[in-house]
């Protein structure tokens, strides 16, 4: 984790692209995409789980035992304002990718496009 969880209610719990790409490839974490569906269609992280900002909240998240749960955006904004939500609701086990998809492709990481299959940034 890059940055820790700050235990006065903000939590700032953010990941780099290399981090979370060394999770997936370890199988040790899920990614949770919070992008609306219409843009996940367009381009997505393979593996990554779709569960909107519009409607989250802690009961949409996906389990993952013995996992960490990593929520994503397009930039970093929706997910971290995500992290935020869910820590209100009591969930302060998660973290986010910091500067989202973008940063995901700039670190040269895999997406599916929804005329692609998956390619490389």
């Amino acid at each position: 984790m890059d940055k820790p969880i700050d235990h006065s209610g903000q939590t700032t719990a953010s990941i780099s692209a290399q981090t979370l790409r060394g999770w997936l490839e370890a199988e040790s974490a899920i990614l949770i995409d919070v992008r609306e569906p219409e843009e996940f269609a367009d381009e997505y992280i393979p593996g990554a789980i779709l569960v909107p900002l519009s409607g989250l909240d802690a009961t949409a998240l996906p389990e993952a035992p013995g996992k960490r749960r990593v929520l994503q955006c397009l930039s970093g904004k929706r997910s971290a304002t995500a992290l935020q939500r869910l820590a209100q609701q009591g969930i302060t086990d998660l973290l986010h990718l910091e500067g989202g998809l973008l940063a995901w492709k700039i670190a040269g990481g895999r997406t599916i496009e929804a005329d692609d299959d998956a390619v490389a940034a």
